[in-house]
């Protein structure tokens, strides 16, 4: 798949596997755009890597997925991949009835 020229947004792409898909595909041409909870990891990331667009958004708060959503889709109206990188481990027990749907999502 020819990337160059792509628009793709990485959630969570400052640190580990989405830093390094950054980093790749920026090396393959593609355009790319980051977001991550934690501004300071956003700049350094933008440091790095000049050419990558940086977004601070938290992919657990429905707000900030809407916010994003609004602001991606006006300024990049070419976005035509998304990996979706964010995220941690949670060790949850389904079917204990206590926990909230919010909490689950």
């Amino acid at each position: 798949m020819e990337l160059k020229n792509s628009t793709i947004l990485i959630t969570g792409g400052t640190s580990g596997i989405g830093l390094e898909f950054g980093k790749q595909l920026t090396e393959q041409g593609a355009n790319i755009i980051v977001t991550g909870r934690n501004l300071d990891k956003l700049n350094e990331t933008k440091r790095q890597f000049p050419k990558i667009q940086i977004f601070q958004s938290d992919v657990s708060s429905p707000k900030d997925i809407e916010q994003l959503y609004k602001k991606i889709t006006q300024q990049f109206p070419g976005l035509n991949i998304i990996i979706n990188n964010a995220g941690i481990m949670r060790n949850l027990n389904l079917q204990d009835k206590r926990l909230s749907l919010e909490n689950i999502t």
